[in-house]
């Protein structure tokens, strides 16, 4: 089969994108995606036996002009190089990934040829832009959000999400839920290896914590930052370390607070890193930091990193969330409340003492993991895939 993906985001970054053509080039599919393009990359690579298009610079997404007024132009190119590429290749179906939802009108060309469309939603936007955005603003857009969410999905002939959370919310909306599948954003057990090396070598090179991934204030970066200076009286050795893009203001305000909190000698700021990159990255930590903050949006949430960390053996914090709690157990990783900067040092600071239980915890929550693996979710997206073609 031939199959386009399109998507507003950088291919060789995005592990849920990576995961799913990865899939079906596996399953003997030829696989072209239309992407963004980050600085340094050229206009088509290919990348593992994907073929990636690079159709458009990024763009800054930190405003809503510059997202609404960038996202249109890239579906307008998206749907004349989706048209372009048909020309020569008769695809077999489109898959096309969110934010924003009305991307999925890049797939008209193929619509109108009656070529099944999946629209795959990463995140609702309704509750995402909710979060971003004061609460007069979001008023504001709310219905022409909720407009655009409905007409999108009934665009498309199948779409997909993250989270249990994520279907009921969108059923409420009346979306049907047989039109809905659920694919988790399990990470794959055959790209992160467990390895319990760390464990044995406390003490030898001080006791790091890792974040990677978006840099944005739903993240709670903050909160672990803020705690960052009683972690340091307790764990002296202690550093932080994030990996991900910093040109946006909350970074700016992060450095800030470093500063001002004096830990400037503890806390470092990596660039992010390829997919591929990111095993070995994180084997080199001591506990992952998960301290996402409690809101509605981010319950929906399972954070694709907290499944990277358990299949590479990486104890972890996390925040206490419901779509978090119905993967992992107590026994697997460390619940905190993130603006409770003594919680979590205590916590910790006990982990820390104790290697045994981080251990059992790193193994516990591997267990976890391999319950919804990648594998499980990718046999469910084929077989997908399968009955959408077949009917054709």
């Amino acid at each position: 089969m031939r199959i386009l993906m399109i998507a507003q985001s950088n291919y060789n970054y995005d592990a849920r994108i990576i995961r799913l053509a990865t899939a079906l080039k596996d399953n003997n599919s030829s696989v072209d995606v239309i992407c963004l393009r980050y600085e340094g990359q050229s206009n088509f690579d290919v990348v593992n036996g994907i073929n990636v298009h690079r159709i458009m610079k990024n763009f800054s997404q930190e405003s809503i002009t510059s997202y609404v007024l960038g996202s249109i132009i890239f579906m307008i190119k998206a749907l004349f190089k989706s048209i372009s590429l048909e020309t020569k290749l008769n695809y077999n179906f489109v898959h096309v990934h969110n934010m924003p939802d009305y991307l999925v009108f890049a797939a008209l060309w193929h619509k109108l040829k009656r070529v099944p469309v999946i629209l795959d939603i990463h995140d609702l936007t309704v509750e995402l832009f909710k979060e971003k955005w004061s609460e007069k603003k979001f008023n504001k857009f709310k219905s022409i959000l909720k407009f655009a969410e409905k007409i999108s999905c009934n665009f498309a002939d199948h779409v997909l999400t993250v989270t249990n959370e994520c279907v009921e919310k969108l059923a409420e909306r009346g979306i049907p839920k047989d039109k809905i599948t659920l694919i988790m954003n399990s990470a794959d057990e055959t790209q992160f290896n467990y390895s319990d090396e760390r464990f044995s070598r406390n003490g030898k090179s001080g006791f790091k914590f890792v974040y990677h991934g978006t840099i944005a204030p739903r993240f709670g970066l903050h909160y672990f930052i803020n705690a960052m200076p009683k972690i340091l009286e307790t764990i002296p050795d202690a550093e932080f370390h994030l990996y991900g893009s910093y040109r946006n203001e909350y970074s700016d305000e992060l450095k800030e607070t470093i500063k001002k909190l004096g830990i400037e000698k503890s806390v470092f700021f990596n660039h992010h890193i390829p997919y591929s990159q990111v095993d070995e990255m994180i084997k080199q930590y001591d506990m992952g930091v998960v301290t996402y903050e409690q809101t509605e949006y981010m319950n929906l949430a399972m954070p694709t990193k907290a499944g990277e960390y358990a299949l590479t053996g990486l104890p972890f914090i996390i925040s206490d969330m419901i779509s978090v709690r119905s993967v992992f157990s107590e026994s697997s990783v460390c619940y905190v409340t993130p603006d409770n900067s003594s919680e979590i040092t205590e916590k910790v600071a006990g982990l820390r003492k104790d290697g045994k239980k981080r251990q059992e915890m790193a193994q516990s929550s591997f267990n976890d993991m391999l319950k919804i693996s990648w594998n499980v979710m990718k046999t469910r997206y084929l077989d997908l895939i399968l009955k959408l073609t077949s009917n054709k």
